[in-house]
């Protein structure tokens, strides 16, 4: 998680963004959390650790996270997960569980 974190930090410096207190935890819990979460989890995240209980705090922070390729959106689960590839072109596949809702980003394939 934290070469992620670092990787957001230095892109956001060199790229002249603002990765605000709220962007850093968004993509924290993103990066702990091994199954992809709604933004509702995520406010409710964002309150026990301290910041404001107002949806369009969560909504800014996840769009600004998935523009920039650190987080994205599971539109089949109206969720998000943090990306595994910060900075990398690529083409995300999401492997989902079933069972557990794990979800695992994997290279899409190529033909």
């Amino acid at each position: 998680m934290g070469n992620s974190i670092k990787e957001a930090e230095h892109y956001c410096q060199e790229n002249g963004l603002n990765f605000t207190p709220v962007r850093r935890k968004v993509l924290e819990i993103l990066l702990q959390k091994n199954t992809a979460i709604g933004a509702y989890e995520i406010l409710d995240l964002l309150r026990e650790a301290g910041f404001k209980n107002q949806p369009p705090v969560a909504y800014r922070a996840l769009d600004f996270l998935v523009q920039n390729g650190f987080a994205h959106k599971i539109e089949q689960l109206n969720s998000f997960i943090g990306c595994t590839h910060p900075g990398k072109d690529h083409s995300p596949a999401f492997m989902i569980c079933r069972k557990c809702d794990s979800v695992s980003e994997e290279e899409a394939l190529t033909r």
